[in-house]
């Protein structure tokens, strides 16, 4: 019989455990079903630290505890099969308490035998109850630690296999990989069928080493009963989220000649669960895979029926897919698009095209089609399953289907996070920045408090603006100093409209070493508050209460207010840390925009996302905490399925906030191995969390109780990077530490490990069509820390801690030379938003119409302050100057074109080009000697074509001659001229265009030259 599972939250009374992953690093488990009525899968992973007694006792001696007492049989002995038996007589073994192992602190030490570098392989531990009452309906459910490897029996038959390899295992057969770090404590969680009878039951376990020289060893398992679920909901309307419901046919039937993707197949009959659906790997819903584990099905299908108002449809459909290993994806009957499957035609018996594994089986894969695939009314989405193979380990399926949103950002206008990616590379001397941005040193290790308090201590870490009355020119900068003993910087800046370059009015360190704060230390990350405070983190949790107020004193986050560089009083008559959000391993907080919820994540100790719900908005002193726990967790740090729940953890007294986080991993927070900060997105409301450990940031959406969308939104993958010489694969590699959007939506992430970058991703990032960005890299040995905006996001500000001392000079935005040897705070911008700005280049001159033989004096009018000029002049002399204000003279007549360029440090203007500017008129004629006015008129003027020269009183009568010159004193010789008394007529209208003409006129050896205009 088909059943459906519902994974419940497990609860203990006093355990004490956090979720830290899956199992060994990069390893995916092989999990062997020996019947239908008894498949595998695995949840969530839970680190169990103290062993107490379940919380349902049904039957003697069940169900098992966390350190409870096993049998067990350490003599490097080959005990071949029988071992695993019911019937086997162990009395001969020895027995101990859990955890059994050696070199890890157990509670029990086992031998390794005589040689420390030839070590026992395998190690076998029984553990015999009685069940009066079988619960047939439940499922078992296991909490398995294991270093290195293990296989798990159920009254002789294999149930559970973990980081071993396939095959035949024998006493010498070594585990797939070493186990390290946080996973030699973690309590992996398997789910498995009901195989208990009445009467004697014995759980069987074979712990395998990776190495002959493995330095250590460990071993502790639980088991109760797990419910299953009801049958799952599967009638839905658009859209189809993820774990959803769906029918599914498990039984290896070919469907290849039915129309079973069409609404007019009847599907009533097939099982049906909630996704993720599959086997092998952690699941809501195990399907099976046949009755031969090393011949299972090729196909399984699934099927949902919708309801669509194609009215509520945008144009583009986006239909993603969670398929291990291939998939064909229906609509009514009609192929829209296949996963990994071979091209052409197929049957039930057709494998993938390639192997899916690692955490491409946790990916959802991302297509877009028209909406026209649906029609009004019901519509059935079908998909077929196609494993690699028969012999294949697991098997899973998801989907959700969506309307498509553009989330595609526009660089039209000018925005801090609009700019060309940088090329990849390894650390150098200097630090790297986009050609887009400039950036400005601030404050440095080493450098003089203005109040005198000393010097700056440096390793500066978060990095917060904080507005002084929501200006984004005039606040103040607090930088975190990550030391033991810690300390906080407080700076005053102001923006300086003048030098369009920050200023720092004063800067001082923060009072916190008194009797009431008693110290802090490694104060790591932080936030800034909606109500205008800071808050700094401690990611250390030393012990002692120096001055005996019932608090531990150092642990906590501080909320400090900048104008006055001092921690908070909450009107207790002394300064005191934020005591009600629980005392860990601090990295940051968050606090949403109302004031009423915070969020948080632990580097170390539970390593767990929290979230804090204030009493009173605004205010962090009193309020609830929560710890989030991944529904089925992680395997290979991808998250099994997209829902999780908030658990509430004790705080209301000194005990319960000491040992928040302790308190939080008894109840089940997951651990995802180094939260390092949690931020709120400014546009869709989700929380993403950097999980240092996993090189990944997560996202979900937080619904109050619980939690949905969970997924990697980017991270341990390699990104094709877009520069201005290429395109580059780069890898996202280890680290991804804090965060900070900025109003458009881009993600930017600061890297401490890996090459110690900046990314930024862009909002429509997905990890199956990615857009990510380089930003910048750090200066040898130094890692970016900390990353804010002001409130306009024109500017962002970060340190660069550690930098080697070895590093070289570079300019900054003042263009004076600084060098990152030491730690140190900067602000960055685009590059016309902040420094000096390359002039723009422009000019006068005193006059623009001169006669022959006159002098011109120009003007430089361009902005930015110039440092160079270069002008050419056109018929002038000098033809190029270098001078601010050149003195030119032109000699002959005509119309002149002049041009400036002109430049400083931050650059060169581009050309300012004048046409026809300066315009020089021919020396006076017959109008010096007997007066215009009264010898000689010239009309029209400007004219279209026909000119008259009338002369009169000295003129009249006297021999005249004309001639035509263009303004370069070229002679027209073809202009017709018509003499008629005293007037001579010429014609210029076979000239087009407007132009300016110089007319020569002699009279009686006389000459006189006059200008022109000729129009069209």
């Amino acid at each position: 019989m088909k059943k459906s599972l519902l994974f419940s939250s497990l609860l203990f009374s006093a355990w004490s455990f956090a979720i830290v992953g899956f199992m060994g690093e990069g390893e995916s488990p092989v999990f062997k079903a020996p019947s239908d009525d008894a498949v595998v899968a695995v949840s969530v992973a839970e680190s169990i630290t103290t062993p107490v007694a379940a919380t349902v006792l049904t039957d003697e001696n069940f169900p098992i505890a966390a350190g409870s007492v096993w049998k067990y049989n350490d003599t490097g002995s080959d005990l071949g099969t029988a071992w695993r038996e019911v019937s086997f007589d162990d009395t001969a073994w020895a027995s101990g308490a859990g955890k059994l192992g050696y070199s890890d602190n157990p509670v029990t030490t086992l031998s390794y035998g005589p040689d420390s570098n030839d070590k026992y392989p395998t190690y076998y531990f029984r553990y015999e109850f009685t069940v009066t009452e079988v619960a047939a309906d439940n499922n078992l459910l296991f909490n398995l630690l294991v270093d290195d490897g293990a296989v798990v029996y159920v009254n002789g038959t294999e149930v559970i296999r973990t980081n071993m390899p396939a095959g035949e295992v024998t006493y010498n057969t070594w585990a797939s990989s070493q186990v390290g770090g946080a996973s030699e404590s973690t309590y992996s969680e398997f789910i498995v069928a009901n195989m208990l009878v009445t009467g004697t039951n014995v759980i069987a376990v074979e712990v395998h080493q990776g190495a002959a020289n493995s330095s250590d060893m460990g071993f502790d398992l639980t088991l109760e009963y797990q419910e299953v679920q009801e049958p799952a909901e599967v009638s839905s309307v658009f859209p189809v989220s993820k774990d959803s419901g769906w029918y599914y046919l498990d039984n290896g039937t070919s469907l290849d000649a039915e129309n079973w993707g069409e609404t007019s197949y009847d599907v009533s009959a097939w099982a049906t669960g909630y996704a993720p659906l599959g086997y092998g790997d952690p699941t809501k819903t195990i399907i099976s895979y046949g009755p031969d584990a090393n011949n299972k099905f090729i196909t399984s299908y699934f099927v949902k029926d919708v309801e669509i108002n194609m009215a509520e449809l945008s144009d583009l459909i986006e239909f993603g897919i969670r398929r291990d290993d291939a998939a064909v994806v229906y609509v009514n009957g009609v192929e829209i698009f296949r996963e990994n499957m071979p091209e052409g035609d197929f049957d039930y018996l057709t494998h993938s095209a390639t192997i899916i594994d690692s955490e491409d089986e946790k990916r959802f894969w991302v297509h877009t089609v028209p909406n026209t695939v649906f029609q009004e009314g019901t519509n059935r989405i079908a998909v077929e399953i196609h494993n690699r193979d028969g012999q294949s380990s697991d098997l899973g399926f998801d989907m959700y289907v969506k309307n498509r949103e553009d989330l595609s950002l526009s660089c039209d206008e000018p925005h801090i996070g609009c700019f060309t990616s940088i090329m990849p590379t390894a650390q150098t001397p200097q630090m790297i920045i986009p050609a887009d941005h400039r950036f400005q040193l601030m404050f440095k290790q080493g450098d003089e408090y203005t109040d005198g308090s000393g010097t700056v201590p440096g390793n500066n870490d978060f990095t917060g603006y904080i507005p002084a009355g929501g200006s984004s020119v005039l606040g103040h900068v607090s930088v975190n100093q990550e030391n033991t003993p810690g300390g906080v910087s407080m700076l005053d800046v102001h923006f300086d409209e003048t030098t369009n370059l920050w200023s720092m009015d004063a800067s001082k360190r923060v009072d916190l070493y008194n009797e009431d704060l008693v110290t802090t230390t490694r104060n790591c990350s932080g936030g800034v508050t909606p109500w205008g405070t800071v808050i700094s983190a401690e990611e250390s949790t030393n012990s002692g209460d120096a001055n005996n107020d019932g608090y531990e004193d150092v642990g906590w986050l501080v909320e400090i207010d900048p104008a006055t560089a001092s921690v908070m009083e909450y009107g207790n008559g002394k300064q005191e840390k934020l005591w009600a959000m629980g005392r860990m391993n601090h990295e940051n907080v968050v606090v949403s925009a109302d004031g009423t919820t915070a969020y948080y994540g632990e580097d170390g100790g539970t390593h767990c996302v929290y979230k804090f719900v204030a009493d009173t908005p605004n205010d962090l002193t009193a309020g609830t905490v929560y710890v989030l726990k991944l529904d089925l967790g992680l395997s290979n740090d991808e998250p099994n399925c997209s829902t999780a729940e908030w658990i509430q953890v004790p705080n209301t007294t000194q005990q319960d906030r000491n040992n928040l986080n302790s308190v939080a991993g008894a109840l089940g927070g997951t651990n995802f191995n180094g939260v390092e900060d949690v931020e709120i997105h400014p546009i869709n409301g989700m929380i993403y969390f950097a999980a240092k450990g996993r090189d990944r940031v997560y996202r979900f959406r937080d619904n109050g109780n619980d939690v949905t969308e969970f997924e990697t939104f980017v991270g341990g993958m390699s990104y094709e990077i877009t520069t201005n010489e290429g395109v580059y694969t780069e890898p996202w590699s280890d680290g991804n530490d804090n965060l900070a959007f900025d109003d458009r939506g881009n993600l930017w992430v600061v890297q401490d490990g890996g090459l110690n970058y900046i990314w930024v991703v862009r909002p429509d990032h997905k990890q199956s069509n990615p857009n990510v960005l380089l930003h910048s890299s750090m200066p040898a040995g130094a890692e970016p820390t900390g990353l804010t905006f002001t409130p306009d996001y024109k500017y962002g500000w970060y340190s660069v801690q550690h930098p080697s001392n070895n590093n070289t000079a570079q300019l900054d935005a003042t263009f004076e030379e600084v060098t990152f040897n030491k730690s140190a705070t900067v602000v960055f911008a685009l590059k016309e938003n902040l420094g000096l700005q390359a002039p723009t280049a422009d000019f006068i001159a005193n006059t623009v119409t001169v006669a022959e033989g006159t002098s011109v004096t120009f003007t430089d009018l361009s902005t930015n302050t110039p440092t160079s000029w270069l002008w050419t002049f056109e018929g002038g002399n000098p033809a190029t100057s270098e001078e601010a204000s050149p003195v030119v003279t032109y000699e002959t007549a005509g119309t002149y074109n002049v041009s400036l360029v002109t430049g400083n440090m931050a650059g060169i203007s581009a050309e300012e080009a004048k046409v026809d500017y300066i315009t020089v008129e021919p020396a006076a004629g017959l109008e010096d000697q007997i007066g215009l006015g009264k010898n000689i008129n010239i009309y029209p003027n400007p004219t279209s074509g026909i000119v008259t020269i009338e002369l009169a009183g000295y003129a009249a009568g006297k021999e005249v001659s004309v001639n035509v010159f263009d303004t370069t004193g070229r002679k027209l010789n073809n202009v017709a001229q018509t003499a008629t008394g005293n007037k001579v007529n010429f014609d210029l209208s076979q000239y087009a265009g407007q132009q300016v003409f110089i007319i020569q006129v002699a009279v009686d050896g006389k000459t006189g030259s006059y200008k022109l205009v000729k129009t069209n």
